[in-house]
């Protein structure tokens, strides 16, 4: 794969007038967008070959090119948005020649030398090339790249069709730049030879790249199973859980473990770049930190597996993990299978930041297993560093289990409470946890891949799960995905940046399903009542819609009121008053509070409603 050799946002020395020429076999699908002037594209859902360049101005665009097993898009980027300006739709599985010729501010599309489609001319005084060939890191192309050409005219068809099987010197007129650049060696032969080179030659040479992709497509479809890690700051938990997929009993031939740093500062570079496991192995590092969404996106771009599982960086998973997910998607499109509410604690690793309770829970926790104790015993506190208590063999001997320890309490009230395929609870999508959960390729495709706009912690993986949950998903928890998380200092910063995501999760999902929510998170009812309050809520206005169609705007709207509040004040005292209701609508709400009662079916959303105008409730109103 070609990598992001240049890494120049626009090339503002070429203007409305260039071509881009490449050789190139995509390996997955790209969201078809509209070809429009006026309605802006998605910007999710890009396999871009040429990265995305903004505008720098109101009367500029940059170009990028998205190319997919599905077509072919050429977009332009403004200051503030991205129009799909040639939009061309059909099968491209094959090493195939792809032009975008820009002439006057127009572009146009050839396809092994055979011109397709024109697109529409930019109302933008001037149109520049992104010089982020390849794309960029988080957004960069996946499939294979024999060659991107720029050129700094128009080619026409003829020119493109005499050039279509040659191989490049470098100094051609008019050639702005190739990737990769011809070597010393290549230069000077070509040199020599410029004129007498043969048709045979170049034909030899298009035969031994095809024979390459062909080569690598069988190695390809060896992949079953991609996992995807990415991972900040997480050394040594990284090693320990990358260790654990080493002993799996699914064959390591037909897995691949995709592990993304993404701009970690510790020792996770240098310790893991050369690693060579039993699996396929791919490292990718990112040089400027992604974000939880993008980060994955770029692994679900990079796998060649039809089976997708994401695992946190500080997971040790079982012998029976990859198995057990890959056998359970076999009879199944839309299944997501999660692990993660099973999941159990475990302290690897003594962190500087650990306090003296922590010291001491891991001591008592480490009596469990002689080896592990006779480590702890030698650690002396406090450390400037991070102190390993479990090694590889220990991994291996399954001495982990020894020292695990119940935790996330949360879920446990979802999974002692219901069963696997969560009947009855009405938010199965919050089994979406990328800790530990499988999908099909196809499918998250299908739905988009992760919201890039989603870039801080927290409720990502909900937003997604939701998206899928209302295309048709089935959520199943098993019990027998059992990770082990490694315990590791966290952020004070978290809960406000999860408080911010959850809000983008209600603007994006303006739904009852996500806004309630809030109940949970504010104190006022526990995950369960919850459920209860959100079942009965949806009873309630199926079987009796038209006399409580004001109730219904008055309870979204405290709904609302409430999230404003997480923001502020957790304690949501007076919710009323911050939603604006007067005396009037108080008393509206009453009397919908004792007509529902009357009803005698939806206690506990009564009740609920009935704390929040409680006086004397500290999370109620005043």
């Amino acid at each position: 794969m070609l990598g992001n050799s240049l890494n120049e946002r626009i090339l503002t020395n070429l203007k409305n007038t260039f071509t881009y020429e490449f050789w190139v076999k995509p390996e997955s699908v790209h969201r078809v967008d509209k070809q429009s002037r006026d309605n802006p594209a998605d910007v999710n859902g890009k396999n871009y070959i040429i990265g995305p360049g903004r505008g720098v101005s109101e009367n500029d665009a940059g170009v990028s090119v998205s190319v997919g097993l599905n077509g072919i898009i050429v977009y332009e980027h403004t200051l503030t948005n991205i129009y799909a300006v040639l939009v061309y739709e059909a099968r491209i599985n094959d090493l195939t020649h792809i032009a975008v010729v820009y002439d006057e501010r127009e572009p146009q599309l050839f396809i092994n030398g055979r011109f397709v489609k024109k697109g529409e001319q930019s109302p933008r005084t001037y149109v520049y090339p992104s010089g982020m060939i390849g794309g960029q890191p988080g957004l960069f192309f996946n499939g294979d790249i024999n060659e991107i050409r720029l050129w700094n005219h128009s080619r026409t068809k003829k020119n493109l069709k005499n050039y279509l099987n040659k191989k490049l010197i470098g100094s051609e007129p008019g050639l702005y730049g190739v990737w990769p650049a011809p070597t010393v060696n290549e230069l000077e032969t070509h040199k020599t030879n410029a004129n007498t080179q043969s048709t045979q030659n170049n034909k030899v040479l298009v035969s031994n790249q095809k024979q390459n992709l062909n080569t690598q497509e069988k190695k390809d479809k060896e992949i079953e199973v991609s996992i995807i890690i990415p991972s900040l700051n997480k050394y040594p938990l990284n090693l320990l859980t990358l260790n654990s997929l080493e002993f799996q009993t699914f064959n390591p031939s037909k897995m691949e473990v995709i592990f993304i740093d993404d701009a970690s500062t510790d020792q996770t570079e240098e310790k893991l770049k050369g690693y060579k496991p039993p699996y396929h192995f791919k490292y990718i590092r990112n040089k400027k930190n992604l974000g939880r969404a993008k980060v994955r996106n770029l692994g679900i771009r990079s796998a060649r597996g039809s089976i997708l599982i994401f695992l946190d960086a500080e997971m040790i998973t079982e012998p029976e993990f990859v198995e057990n997910h890959y056998k359970s998607h076999q009879s199944q499109k839309k299944l997501i299978l999660s692990g993660a509410m099973h999941s159990k604690g475990i302290y690897s690793s003594i962190f500087p930041e650990f306090t003296r309770k922590e010291i001491n829970k891991i001591a008592t926790l480490s009596k469990n297993n002689q080896q592990i104790h006779s480590r702890f015993l030698e650690f002396k506190y406090p450390s400037e560093k991070p102190y390993q208590l479990l090694e590889k063999s220990e991994i291996a001997r399954k001495a982990y289990k020894d020292i695990g320890f119940e935790v996330y309490p949360w879920f446990q009230s979802i999974t002692n409470n219901f069963a696997p395929d969560l009947e009855g609870f009405s938010f199965p999508w919050m089994a979406f946890l990328t800790g530990n959960v499988s999908i099909r390729k196809e499918f998250i495709i299908q739905a988009g891949l992760f919201d890039e706009e989603f870039v801080q912690y927290g409720y990502e993986d909900w937003e997604l799960g939701y998206r899928l949950y209302k295309m048709g998903a089935k959520y199943i928890v098993r019990n027998d995905l059992i990770t082990y998380h490694q315990e590791h200092p966290v952020g004070k910063s978290k809960w406000n940046e999860a408080i911010n995501n959850l809000g983008l999760f209600t603007i994006k999902h303006h739904d009852i399903d996500v806004l309630i929510l809030g109940l949970e998170l504010s104190g006022l009812a526990d995950l369960l009542t919850m459920n209860k309050i959100f079942n009965e809520y949806k009873l309630l206005i199926q079987s009796y819609p038209e006399p409580y169609k004001k109730f219904q705007e008055k309870f979204m709207c405290i709904l609302e009121t409430i999230y404003l509040l997480l923001q502020i004040d957790i304690r949501h005292i007076n919710i009323l008053g911050a939603a604006g209701f007067g005396s009037n609508d108080r008393n509206e709400l009453q009397e919908d509070i004792n007509s529902i009662k009357g009803l005698k079916k939806f206690s506990n959303l009564t009740h609920l409603l009935e704390k929040i105008m409680s006086p004397n409730n500290k999370n109620a109103a005043n």
